[in-house]
C-alpha cells in the first residue's frame, strides 16, 4: 500500500506588485510598523543638565510623599502592627478587668 501525497488545498495569491512602504507602517501587525512604534517608544538618553534636574526633582517629590504619609498617620508597617497589639492588649485587659469586677460582685452578693 503506498502513501498518498499531500496536496495543496488552498490557492496561494500572488501580488502583482510589491506594497509600498507606506502600506506597510498602516498595518499593525507588519515588522515596519512595530518597528517604528518601537523606536517612538524607546527611552530616550537624558542629557547630564537633565539627569542632574530630574534627580533634585525625584529627591524633592519623595520627600513630600514621606512628610505626607507620616502626616496621614500611615507609617511604616511595623509601626502598624505595634499600634493594633497594644489595642488589643489594652481591650483585653479591659475585658479580663471587668470579668473579676463581675465575678467579685456575684461573690459579694
Amino acid at each position: 500500500m503506498s502513501r498518498s501525497k499531500k496536496k495543496r488545498t488552498g490557492l496561494m495569491t500572488v501580488l502583482e506588485r510589491k506594497p509600498s512602504k507606506k502600506e506597510f507602517l498602516e498595518d499593525p501587525d507588519s515588522k515596519e510598523s512595530r518597528k517604528k512604534k518601537a523606536l517612538a517608544d524607546k527611552k530616550k538618553p537624558q542629557s547630564v543638565y537633565e539627569k542632574g534636574r530630574s534627580e533634585k526633582k525625584t529627591k524633592a517629590q519623595k520627600d513630600a510623599e514621606n512628610a505626607a504619609h507620616v502626616a496621614a498617620n500611615k507609617g511604616r508597617l511595623a509601626d502598624k502592627i505595634k499600634a493594633t497589639h497594644a489595642k488589643k492588649e489594652a481591650s483585653a485587659k479591659k475585658e479580663a478587668m471587668q470579668a473579676k469586677a463581675e465575678t467579685a460582685d456575684k461573690t459579694a452578693s
